[in-house]
């Protein structure tokens, strides 16, 4: 240890558990912040999640914006601009796509412009205002990261917003937000989270807390998420499975991801297809491209599944995928052949294949997209 250097931020502050969602009005009262907009989309408010939040506000000046999108473009973001501005504190409830949606909306309610300004790394001048992030799945991290995905349907890609003052002021994590999801949306924001896992122990960014964190995550979700996807009411499971998403997201946000999330970015930006799932359908073909230059982490990623070697554990997450229902080939989601190339492209140009730990020729990934193909 006394020749590793490495560095570690997490400014988010985190209450977790079932429940914390009631600490809502202390932790404003605390701060003295009056007037919110509460982020969201139709799904949570269908879902009955928002009368929970809305009941605590009372007395103070609050709207609500639920037009977020699954993958959400800049015209619904900016659409939210005119409630948000000159309100104490933005309170996002939802899945990655609205905190990723409140991240990008605080952008531009603090410093101006549009979302897209703030494409890329860096690009957000200061400190954003405050920001309360509220999870109603347990898969994307968003409530920890600093990083923002914001669809360009003209593009048909998918941008990251890359700041650490987009990192939400407080994450508010309650598993007991995630028990109506269906089991579709379980299985792929518990795969999209074992995803954040297994490309952050493997990045060349790796470090020893990222590393750590990332393992745990891994053995919560084999070992939960199939109780999670065949029984939604089972407690134990969900909040292992938002504990290991937490975690997940915060070992990525220090150690990255790599190249299947370029390609399910890519995929995701083309198809309109939930993230979660067009990681999960990139995951093993990545593991297998990656053995060979990081096989003693891949070893490490197989005990934390149950099993011995490199080989099963890529077996293992395969399984897993059948397990929860997951389709295993992108021609199953509906993407076609005549878009692969189209697919290599956008992913080599991603910024997530930076941290792979092989880096990928044209013709190398091309034929891994036909190999998922």
């Amino acid at each position: 240890m006394q020749e590793t250097f490495f560095s570690f931020e997490l400014p988010t502050r985190i209450l977790f558990g079932v429940g914390a969602l009631g600490n809502l009005r202390l932790e404003l009262d605390t701060r003295h912040w009056k007037s919110v907009l509460v982020v969201t989309d139709s799904g949570v408010r269908t879902a009955g999640l928002l009368d929970a939040l809305t009941a605590q506000l009372e007395g103070l000046d609050y709207a609500v914006y639920d037009g977020i999108l699954p993958n959400p473009t800049v015209q619904c973001i900016e659409s939210a601009l005119s409630l948000a501005q000159g309100r104490d504190a933005l309170i996002a409830i939802g899945g990655g796509s609205v905190i990723d949606s409140a991240k990008a909306l605080n952008a531009v309610k603090t410093h101006g412009g549009s979302v897209l300004d703030y494409e890329g790394n860096d690009a957000v001048p200061g400190p954003c205002g405050p920001l309360i992030a509220i999870p109603t799945t347990a898969g994307t991290g968003s409530e920890v990261t600093f990083i923002a995905m914001v669809t360009v349907p003209e593009r048909k890609q998918k941008l990251p917003l890359v700041s650490r003052y987009l990192a939400p002021t407080l994450a508010l994590v309650d598993p007991e937000l995630t028990k109506t999801l269906p089991p579709s949306v379980t299985a792929h924001t518990g795969l999209d989270a074992l995803t954040h896992a297994t490309e952050t122990l493997v990045s060349i960014s790796a470090q020893p807390i990222s590393d750590l964190l990332a393992l745990q995550a891994i053995t919560l979700i084999s070992e939960n998420l199939p109780r999670a996807v065949k029984d939604g009411s089972d407690m134990g499971a969900r909040a292992s499975l938002s504990y290991a998403a937490l975690i997940a997201g915060i070992a990525f946000n220090n150690g990255w991801v790599g190249l299947a999330h370029a390609i399910a970015h890519a995929v995701g930006g083309l198809y309109d297809l939930p993230h979660g799932l067009c990681c999960a359908l990139a995951l093993p073909a990545v593991m297998e491209f990656n053995l060979d230059v990081q096989r003693a982490k891949y070893e490490q990623i197989a005990q934390a599944l149950g099993v011995s070697s490199a080989e099963e554990g890529i077996a293992r997450v395969q399984e897993l995928m059948r397990e929860v229902r997951v389709p295993t080939r992108l021609r199953d989601v509906g993407v076609r052949e005549s878009d692969l190339d189209k697919i290599t492209e956008l992913a080599l140009a991603d910024g997530s294949v930076l941290f792979n730990p092989r880096q990928p020729s044209p013709e190398e990934l091309r034929e891994l997209v036909q190999e998922i193909w």
